[in-house]
């Protein structure tokens, strides 16, 4: 038995999908348990200091199976081991293997050896034996294993590998390597037969989903993808996440005005200040982010903005991040995700003049998240009155306080992404299977959660 742990972004839980899968197909078994697994892996991320201690200590949460539970595999997999690998098996022995993320096959070979032997043999005493992370390169991403086994309602679909920027703060590219897009006719078989296994919300993902075909010996676009996407018959909903703001154009806007699109955009500008955004390496200004959010709500009706912002960031002065607050005010991004700046080896922001003390640092995420919750709670509180589509994600049975109905649903709108915004709660005596789109009145808001009514009139 197998237990996968994923730590990180949505793009680890698409690429955990496809391990599970090929694992699957090689007639691996898994559990939803980690104590009853005998093989425990661990998908990492190292992106900044807060992920790579989450890794860490996880994993380490994870090995004391290997005294409680049935564990005798414990593997580390992905950003974090690709970076650091061998400081890693250096400092961690209660790890068998250390995978960087372009080691698929090598999974297969030691798993394959290890199911036929019984035994950890195969595994060296060197700690530098343990550890597999070769250059960034292509990888099979394969129809077969995204529906080697049951489909949730919703996935993150990944569309590209790689990252094409080159910021100053990021890991990313030297993790993960150039850009490389999926062939659109991979990305279209792929979803087809996720949504005829059950998938009714298709959420695309990568490190810049708006350079999508740019690639390309023949050039493609994400505009021309979401466009075959929305023909496939039975997906309900199709999201974007992280399209930068200089990648949004007059086609792609168009697409988006598709009923099946959620009118949703994820759009990572980090900051507002120009002279941030230039140490940073950003190819945006202020007035090009600002124009883009305006071109974005006059042409997609009651879209929301989920943004990315980064604060004490190296050289930000405290008229830059005063800027950036009258941003949020102006602007009001729907949803927003604030980080103080951490420094990572490599990156040229490592050792850049102008370093903002830890307490400083802190300081302004305090203040940027207080602003952050106040427009949130604005956002929200808008939608109470209002009849809106939810996409059922789970049900409690009898829960309590319901009163005399029996079934409490937890539900999206199209103005959340699954796992990263809010949700919308609501009772019902009827069975309502999970994916299913349904109309909810909304009575009530308390910031990321909202509470409603269902309409069975108009509902399913």
């Amino acid at each position: 038995m197998i237990f996968i742990e994923t730590l990180g972004c949505p793009k680890n839980q698409a690429d955990s999908r496809q391990i599970r899968g090929m694992l699957t197909e090689r007639g691996f078994m898994f559990s939803e348990e980690p104590r009853e697994a005998e093989i425990i892996i661990v998908n990492t991320c190292g992106f900044i200091d807060a992920a790579k201690q989450e890794s860490i200590q996880k994993t380490l949460e994870l090995s004391e199976f290997k005294k409680t539970g049935s564990c005798r595999l414990l593997i580390m997999f992905g950003c974090l081991t690709q970076k650091y690998g061998v400081e890693l098996a250096g400092a961690m022995p209660e790890v068998d293997l250390f995978l960087g993320v372009f080691e698929w096959d090598m999974l297969t070979e030691y798993l394959d050896a290890y199911h036929s032997r019984g035994s950890r043999e195969n595994a060296g005493s060197d700690p530098g034996e343990k550890v597999f992370a070769r250059e960034p390169r292509a990888r099979d991403y394969r129809t077969k294993w995204a529906v080697a086994y049951p489909q949730n309602h919703t996935e993150y679909i990944k569309i590209a590998e790689g990252c094409p920027r080159r910021c100053a703060f990021c890991v990313i590219p030297e993790i993960r390597g150039g850009y490389r897009s999926r062939a659109r006719i991979e990305i279209i078989e792929e979803v087809s037969a996720r949504v005829a296994s059950g998938l009714k919300e298709a959420v695309l993902v990568a490190q810049d989903t708006g350079y999508y075909g740019k690639d390309m010996k023949e050039r493609d676009s994400l505009a021309g993808l979401v466009r075959e996407l929305c023909g496939i018959k039975g997906l309900e909903w199709i999201r974007l996440m992280y399209c930068y703001p200089e990648e949004v154009d007059e086609a792609l806007m168009e697409a988006m005005n598709h009923p099946k699109v959620c009118p949703y955009l994820d759009i990572p500008v980090q900051h507002i200040d120009d002279g941030v955004l230039r140490r940073m390496g950003r190819t945006t200004s202020g007035a090009d982010i600002k124009e883009t959010i305006d071109r974005l709500r006059k042409n997609v009706p009651d879209i929301a903005l989920r943004t990315t912002l980064m604060v004490g960031f190296p050289g930000e002065s405290r008229e830059a991040f005063s800027s950036l607050l009258d941003f949020i005010d102006e602007y009001h991004p729907e949803r927003a995700g604030f980080f103080a700046f951490s420094p990572q080896p490599g990156t040229a922001a490592w050792r850049m003049s102008g370093q903002i003390s830890g307490r400083e640092k802190e300081r302004r995420l305090s203040v940027a998240l207080a602003k952050r919750d106040s427009i949130l709670a604005a956002s929200q509180g808008k939608l109470v009155g209002k009849t809106i589509d939810v996409m059922v994600d789970k049900v409690d049975i009898d829960p309590e306080g319901a009163g005399e109905r029996s079934r409490r649903y937890e539900g999206r709108s199209v103005w959340d992404a699954p796992e990263i915004d809010g949700f919308v709660n609501f009772d019902s005596d009827r069975e309502i299977a999970p994916g299913s789109v349904v109309r909810v009145r909304i009575t009530h808001s308390d910031n990321y959660i909202l509470t409603g009514e269902i309409n069975h009139e108009f509902g399913q």
